[in-house]
């Protein structure tokens, strides 16, 4: 990974300078959001079934938050890998 980095950071100052490692810089750090999200959805998903369970909410809100936990519980064995 590193000798990838190295040369994708040559390459792009030779071709455009500064502006080309900014660029780089950019395209690798725009997969940063998406990573966060699937690793946060999960965590926040199962607090909201755990919120209602506790606030002794309508079992139709229960069943909406354990939905949304299954979904949680899949993006983060997605983005386990």
């Amino acid at each position: 990974p590193v000798l990838v980095l190295a040369s994708i950071i040559y390459l792009s100052f030779q071709l455009c300078d500064l502006f080309g490692v900014a660029l780089a810089a950019i395209g690798m750090l725009s997969n940063l959001a998406t990573g966060l999200t699937i690793d946060v959805y999960g965590p926040v998903c199962d607090n909201a079934g755990g919120i209602a369970e506790m606030a002794e909410l309508h079992p139709g809100v229960r069943e909406k938050t354990d939905a949304l936990d299954a979904a949680g519980n899949t993006t983060a064995a997605i983005g386990k890998g």
